[in-house]
Formats: structure tokens, sequence, C-alpha cells
């Protein structure tokens, strides 16, 4: 009996010790999502394809104090460019997004691109660091950005020491939207807009506008307009850009789109056309899957 209870205190110890050495394994959930779309386009005569991609890795834990932590990484088929990779932090302080993750005004902006090619919205730029506020109001949204000086790795396209803050609105019915960036250069961003949806219909106005750091103001205002019916969606676009400085090219584009969706698959048939300069019509015609 001596020599069974030795032996079976040994085998406790030996396995207290390995106990001791195995590391926690964390059950991270893991998705995989992303898209893939080509076009073919035809410019006054000069026909072009392309092909974009995107493949988005996420893994998402829970940790003890009620945190959640991701980590977002993106694939994407244009060379030089990581897709907007980053790191989430999310608790009772809001959300922290941190790596290549959007600006406060881009966090807000682009209401009105409805399209896939011949749509362009109004512009906006990356921020190291977007922090999403925890809700203070039902329907209100506050967020904050920060980028560095400079970044370290491919794809990051912020700019060098920018802040900005923006807030937005939105009920079932409307949402409207404020934000600003300044940027250490002495150069700034404003960018303010509102959508109305209703019966199908969706309505957006959006205004961005950059002051350069010799106060020139170039102006960005676009309006959108898209209805939906069952699987078809028709939609229109104008993007007039204006400047203070008579230098800059004045643009005064239309858009016009339709597309059918098949499941996952969408396809499209896009036109875009400049009153102000007849070399920029084109057409588009192509295909997105999303999974």
């Amino acid at each position: 009996n001596h020599l069974m209870r030795e032996s079976q205190m040994k085998k406790i110890i030996a396995l207290a010790v390995a106990t001791a050495f195995v590391a926690p394994v964390y059950a991270a959930d893991i998705s995989i999502s992303g898209s893939q779309e080509f076009s073919w386009a035809d410019g006054n005569g000069t026909t072009t394809s392309d092909v974009d991609g995107v493949v988005s890795i996420k893994a998402t834990d829970e940790l003890a104090n009620g945190m959640t932590v991701s980590a977002d990484i993106n694939i994407s088929e244009e060379a030089g460019a990581d897709g907007g990779s980053s790191l989430t932090l999310a608790g009772e302080f809001g959300t922290l997004d941190l790596g290549d993750t959007s600006s406060a005004i881009d966090a807000v902006d682009d209401i009105t691109e409805f399209g896939v090619a011949a749509f362009s919205g109004t512009g906006g730029t990356d921020a190291n660091v977007l922090w999403t506020l925890p809700s203070i109001a039902p329907g209100l949204t506050v967020n904050v950005s920060a980028s560095a000086q400079s970044q370290t790795g491919a794809g990051q396209d912020a700019e060098a020491e920018a802040t900005g803050v923006s807030l937005k609105y939105a009920t079932e019915l409307f949402s409207v939207a404020y934000g600003t960036q300044d940027n250490d250069d002495g150069s700034s961003h404003t960018l303010v807009n509102a959508s109305v949806a209703m019966n199908g219909f969706t309505v957006a106005v959006e205004q961005f506008t950059d002051t350069s750091d010799t106060s020139v103001d170039t102006d960005t205002d676009n309006v959108g307009v898209k209805y939906a019916m069952g699987d078809i969606t028709f939609m229109i676009e104008n993007t007039e850009t204006s400047s203070t400085d008579s230098a800059v090219v004045k643009t005064d584009i239309t858009a016009v789109g339709v597309h059918y969706a098949m499941g996952p698959v969408s396809f499209f048939a896009e036109q875009k056309d400049d009153d102000l300069n007849d070399a920029t019509e084109t057409t588009y015609f192509g295909a997105v899957y999303k999974f």
C-alpha cells in the first residue's frame, strides 16, 4: 500500500509540473470575408480592364474584464496597399481602432457613393488612431482621430500629425454629420453631409472643403440619389469641384448606374461624364462578388 501511495503521489506531482508549463489557450473567433471586383471600361473608344479584391481575416477575443480585442488583417490586390489592417480594443471606454484606420472625417463621409467604378465620393484620409466614444445619446456617434509624423509599414496614407473630430446623428429615416481635421502643415479639411431614406429612395448631399496652408479653399459638392426595387438598384450622382484658386481644375461630373444583385454577386453598368471635360466620358461594365 505504501508503494502504491508513493507511485500515485509521483504521478500527481508529475501531472502538476506538466500543467504548470502548459500555456493557456484562448479560443479566438476567426472570420474570413472579402470581395472581388472586375470592371471593363470604355473611355471615348479606349478600353481598359481592372480587377480589385481584398481578403479580410479578423480574429476576436473577449477578455476576462469584458473588454474585446480584435485583429483585422486585410490583404489587398493593389500593390503597396495593405487594405487597412488594424488592432481594435472595445469596452466601456468606447472603441479604439489602432493602425491603418479611418480618420474621424473618413468614418462619416462618402454617403453619396452609391456605385462601384463611376462614383467617387468626396475623399478623405486615413489615421493611425480612431477613437469612437461611448454612446452619450441614442443615435449620436462621436469620433476622434490622430496620426503620427510618419508611419512604418506599407499601405498607410495618413496625413502627418493630423487630428480630427466628427459627429454623426442617425435615425432610421435620416442622418446628419459634421467633421473637421487639422494637419501639421497648416492645411485642414471640413465635411458636412445629410441623407434621407424612404420608400426605397435614398437622397444624400455632402460637401468636403480642403483648405490649403495658404488658405485656398477647394470644395467638392456631391448630390446622390438611389432607388432600390427588388434586386435592381438605380443611382445617380453629381460631383462639382470648385476653388478660390483659379489654377485648380474645376469639374462637373455626373455618374449614373444600374445594379442587378444575384445573391452575393452584383452586376453593374455605369457611366460618368464631366460637362467641363469631354475626355472623361467613360462607360463601365462589371461584377462584384462579396463573401
